[in-house]
């Protein structure tokens, strides 16, 4: 198994150098939205999925080939990072190798509850929890969580990390039509962000293939609009991709297609920006994998993206 993947087109980090220790769509909550497909294995129990030091070896090899590889090192996966139960000593150790790029947890937030799981995230640069409701109905229409977890006690395990931690804490907000963008949700959400204590808040939508049909994202104009309601901390909408990846050798162009595709779908444009490819070469590879019923083509929202085979139209 391969633990390390990309460098991923991230609309907010760049090309960001994922990892995933954990089992595919292992996860505290069954998203709506998740452009990894539906959760298989709803959990809150914490494992050791993977062996740290397999990992530091995957990372190590990664940047003797590719020394300016990547923008951003990312806790990035199908599923919940915070449920490997090593995740404290990874991040230690990757501080460790590659000091000078900023190491990011991407997380749900969910475990912040638990002291064990805010003390393993101390060392990271960035850490990015998510919070995409403010009422428990929405909440459990959306994130449709682990039945254990309660909205309020994510909401102050948050705010409870963001007394522990020096690093920035962004909170990322992912926007539905129809779910949770009407103005007595954004007014609710923008008290609940203030309540966390975040530096930022990064408004996101429905831009891939989401696992659950009918789920749709909200125009330019509306993204805009949802923005003014949060006045108590600095607001972000997140971009669209641009950049320049560090290069894939021939032979490593299918692998690592697949490898990406893996976690997220991509489009041909944002997979050649992000793995250094020539936009035709890159199709090329695709083409051949689709042949060998190694990957599909599936429509979004006008783009095309590329998937691994089973995942079906949104």
């Amino acid at each position: 198994m391969s633990y390390i993947f990309g460098p991923v087109p991230s609309r907010r980090l760049g090309r960001s150098l994922g990892i995933d220790v954990i089992p595919a769509k292992t996860c505290s909550f069954d998203c709506i939205y998740c452009e990894s497909g539906r959760t298989t294995r709803l959990s809150l129990k914490r494992q050791n999925f993977a062996d740290p030091a397999k990992v530091l070896r995957e990372l190590d090899r990664f940047f003797c080939r590719f020394p300016d590889g990547a923008d951003a090192v990312t806790f990035s996966s199908a599923g919940e990072p915070t449920l490997y139960a090593g995740l404290g000593r990874l991040i230690g150790g990757i501080k460790r190798r590659v000091a000078d790029i900023p190491l990011v947890v991407l997380t749900n937030g969910s475990l912040f509850y638990d002291p064990g799981v805010r003390k393993d995230l101390l060392e990271a640069d960035r850490v990015v929890p998510s919070l995409d409701a403010a009422t428990p109905e929405v909440f459990a229409r959306i994130n449709r969580p682990h039945p254990m977890l309660a909205l309020p006690q994510i909401i102050e395990g948050i705010g409870a990390f963001r007394r522990e931690y020096r690093g920035r804490l962004h909170l990322e907000i992912m926007l539905v039509a129809g779910v949770n963008d009407s103005p007595e949700q954004l007014e609710a959400l923008a008290l609940a962000a203030e309540k966390t204590g975040a530096d930022r808040i990064e408004l996101n939508t429905v831009a891939r293939p989401p696992a659950c049909a009918g789920t749709r994202g909200l125009s330019e104009e509306e993204m805009k609009r949802a923005a003014s309601y949060f006045r108590a901390q600095p607001v972000e909408i997140i971009g669209v991709f641009s950049g320049c990846g560090a290069g894939a050798e021939k032979s490593d162009i299918a692998a690592r297609i697949l490898q990406t595709i893996e976690r997220r779908p991509c489009t041909i444009h944002e997979l050649a920006a992000s793995l250094g490819v020539a936009e035709n070469e890159l199709a090329t590879e695709a083409e051949k994998l689709r042949d060998e019923a190694k990957l599909t083509f599936l429509a979004f929202e006008g783009k095309e993206f590329l998937c691994l085979p089973g995942r079906t139209k949104p």
